[in-house]
């Protein structure tokens, strides 16, 4: 009987350290990904236009679409401009709107380029509702950083 009770015990405490530290473990942040769409007006650009108006969307999570922060580049075939200094922020909706200025020329003349717009990678910490409570210690979602492109924007002489 001893063996038996002893038994039980150690198999009791074998299971409660099992589920002890699944229960109370900390959550390890949410790796949240995402995609945009991004749309150039005019189109086709012609050279007398200085700007270009572009608007689009975020696509992610409900979390990681709110104020997230967009730069702008042009992309000539493979080659990469620089940052145009052109900086958008995303609305509650993943919605954004910027105007950036047209491609400059280069040799040869090329007739077409795309825009790309890349989204910063973020941290949001979600939970605590309670009034007061100046630090969130729920959920951790990492936003990640990614790339879109636009359509082709035809120049025109």
């Amino acid at each position: 009987m001893k063996k038996l009770i002893s038994a039980c015990a150690v198999c009791a405490l074998a299971v409660g350290l099992v589920a002890v530290p699944s229960a109370m473990g900390v959550k390890s942040p949410k790796q949240v990904g995402g995609a945009g769409s991004i749309t150039v007006t005019p189109n086709p650009l012609p050279n007398t236009t200085t700007t270009a108006t572009v608007s689009g969307n975020v696509a992610s999570s409900s979390g990681c679409r709110k104020d997230r922060t967009i730069h702008f580049a042009w992309v000539n075939g493979t080659t990469v401009g620089p940052d145009l200094g052109v900086v958008a922020t995303t609305r509650s909706n993943g919605d954004y709107t910027a105007t950036v200025p047209r491609p400059t020329d280069t040799a040869p003349t090329t007739t077409s380029v795309t825009l790309r717009a890349t989204v910063d990678a973020l941290t949001r910490k979600v939970g605590s509702k309670k009034k007061g409570k100046k630090t969130k210690k729920g959920r951790v979602f990492n936003c990640m950083t990614f790339t879109s492109d636009s359509a082709a924007v035809t120049l025109t002489p």
